[in-house]
């Protein structure tokens, strides 16, 4: 019989305790590398008390150990490595909460599904993407959907399948693909709507580099909403809680309101990509009655000059006023500037956008470079180093930032692994 021995008596192990002895019960003991917690014992909530023990006293006094993880999520990849190569414990010893395993995998293979009008997808790496496409020009019925799903899913389990067996799969090769942490069976959590169901996804703005626009424009024939396709996965995933409103413009939609209804009743949060030229209350108090949603706003400039020239819509001084309304309802902002030379690749520009960002109190900016002009069948390997006069930009902005307190990320599709490495090393020296 297999002795649960924990391992890490930190400050992760206090705050999930209960869900950690809920799912193994008690340890016989708790395993941890500091010699200073050695000797002393860990006293649970519950009033059980368990000596804590190095690593060298589990291997000699319980000969069918069984290593259960504490620790921080953000720990778990380094200790899971240190036991494996360094102290040689062997893999099937070690084990994670949440029935989880440690193989190769990708959180869209576990997590994400897409549906539009063409097909359904859990990613969009080209070229490793595999499509369930439908026939062209198809009108389709809620069948057909569900026929694809199932389709879809018997892929993803087969794939996750042959991950788990080391066997060759259409994912192999993509950047996405690493080795980690995943739960035995996926979990559909994440859902994300395309365009050109009835009503159509129109934009009311004009960004140059949009890669959207074609589609977005293009006259639809369905007779499903989007709001029926939310209705429609709502049913065939138990576990959907989140839903990714973008391509095109998601306050525009011509029942958004029946969509909020649907992620108020089931309290879902919502990632929402909107460029703010509307107010819609129901949307407000949907991102903001979930402490999970958040709404992502493309500002890409300081003025409104420089608006303009890129969105080529004069609704600068209309967004900043609704992105006030937002904030005033409760909702988390995330401002993005995409950097875009000869058009807001200057100091001025930059600093009147940090202006903005102090003004109206957002607590997250995303940074990224022009993807406008990129194609299907770019590779990360091929992306060649961005230029030294726009990364000196993106690192005053970073550095700028880190000084005001805001957290920030930066957009990683179609720039160079070594540009990925040097933007990740500034943030270690705010």
């Amino acid at each position: 019989m297999s002795e649960i021995i924990y391992y890490g008596a930190g400050a992760n192990l206090r705050d999930y305790e209960e869900d950690f002895v809920r799912e193994t019960g008690y340890p016989v003991c708790v395993c941890d590398s500091s010699q200073a917690k050695q000797g002393s014992c860990y006293t649970f909530r519950g009033g059980v008390e368990r000596e804590i023990v190095s690593l060298a006293h589990v291997q000699s006094q319980y000969p069918d150990y069984e290593l259960w993880l504490t620790l921080a999520e953000h720990n778990i990849k380094t200790v899971y490595d240190y036991l494996t190569e360094i102290e040689k414990v062997p893999v099937e010893r070690i084990h994670v909460f949440g029935n989880r395993e440690y193989r190769l995998g990708c959180l869209n293979m576990q997590n994400y599904v897409y549906i539009s009008s063409d097909h359904v997808k859990t990613c969009a790496h080209y070229p490793w993407t595999t499509h369930f496409w439908f026939e062209k020009g198809q009108v389709l019925e809620e069948k057909d959907v569900i026929g694809k799903l199932d389709e879809l899913e018997a892929w993803r389990r087969e794939t996750i399948e042959k991950l788990r067996n080391g066997e060759q799969t259409s994912c192999h090769g993509c950047s996405a693909l690493h080795w980690g942490f995943f739960e035995k069976e996926p979990r559909v959590d994440f859902l994300g709507v395309g365009p050109n169901f009835k009503g159509g996804t129109k934009c009311n703005c004009n960004c140059f580099y949009c890669n959207q626009n074609k589609v977005i424009r293009t006259e639809s024939n369905q007779e499903l909403s989007n709001y029926d396709i939310h209705r429609i996965s709502a049913e065939y995933y138990d576990s959907l809680d989140t839903t990714i409103l973008a391509d095109g413009e998601p306050t525009i939609l011509p029942n958004i309101d029946e969509i909020c209804d649907l992620v108020l009743q089931r309290n879902w949060s919502i990632q929402l990509n909107t460029n703010a030229i509307l107010y819609k209350e129901k949307l407000a108090e949907a991102v903001a009655s979930n402490p999970k949603s958040f709404m992502a706003v493309a500002l890409d400039a300081g003025s409104r000059e420089t608006y303009q020239k890129i969105k080529r819509v004069d609704t600068y001084e209309r967004v900043i006023e609704n992105l006030h309304k937002y904030k005033e309802k409760g909702c988390f902002v995330i401002l993005k500037y995409i950097l875009i030379p000869q058009y807001n690749d200057n100091l001025d520009e930059i600093i009147k956008f940090l202006q903005v960002v102090e003004e109206l109190g957002v607590q997250h900016v995303t940074l990224s470079q022009n993807l406008s002009g990129f194609v299907d069948g770019v590779k990360h390997d091929d992306d060649p180093d961005m230029p030294e006069s726009m990364f000196c930009l993106f690192a005053y902005m970073i550095a700028r930032l880190q000084e005001m307190n805001v957290r920030w990320d930066f957009q990683i599709e179609f720039i160079s692994k070594h540009d990925i490495d040097r933007i990740e090393k500034l943030r270690t020296l705010g």
